[in-house]
């Protein structure tokens, strides 16, 4: 099992975890917060263009939330946390707006078990 504190964002405590992104040309270090509320996992279309993924060939979704709807593109990429990689679907959006990149249900949960400890502003994936 691996732990991790909470990591500040804004002057507060979330469970942000740092992951490595990777497609066929290029890898990212990036952060990106583990959310149990979300269903897929969402990243900004800045990081699809970045790792060289064409955002649009992916396959148009949209996805509701507390802010609205958004507009994104799944596709499957990557994904490295400390040395495991595995492949990970994600909505690519250039309509989030969250200062986060998220970690949500769909596919990245099934990796771990996931044990967040408020109390201690610390988070355990197993």
């Amino acid at each position: 099992m691996s732990q991790y504190p909470y990591l500040f964002h804004h002057n507060k405590l979330y469970p942000i975890l740092q992951i490595r992104l990777k497609s066929a040309n290029r890898s990212l270090l990036t952060e990106a917060l583990i959310d149990s509320g979300a269903n897929m996992s969402v990243f900004s279309a800045d990081i699809a263009d970045y790792l060289e993924v064409e955002l649009e060939a992916g396959k148009k979704i949209y996805l509701q939330g507390i802010g609205g709807r958004i507009l994104g593109y799944a596709h499957t990429i990557k994904i490295d946390i400390e040395k495991k990689e595995f492949k990970l679907k994600v909505v690519f959006s250039r309509e989030l707006f969250t200062s986060f990149n998220i970690l949500g249900r769909d596919n990245f949960f099934n990796f771990f078990r996931i044990i967040f400890d408020e109390e201690n502003k610390m988070f355990a994936l197993e």
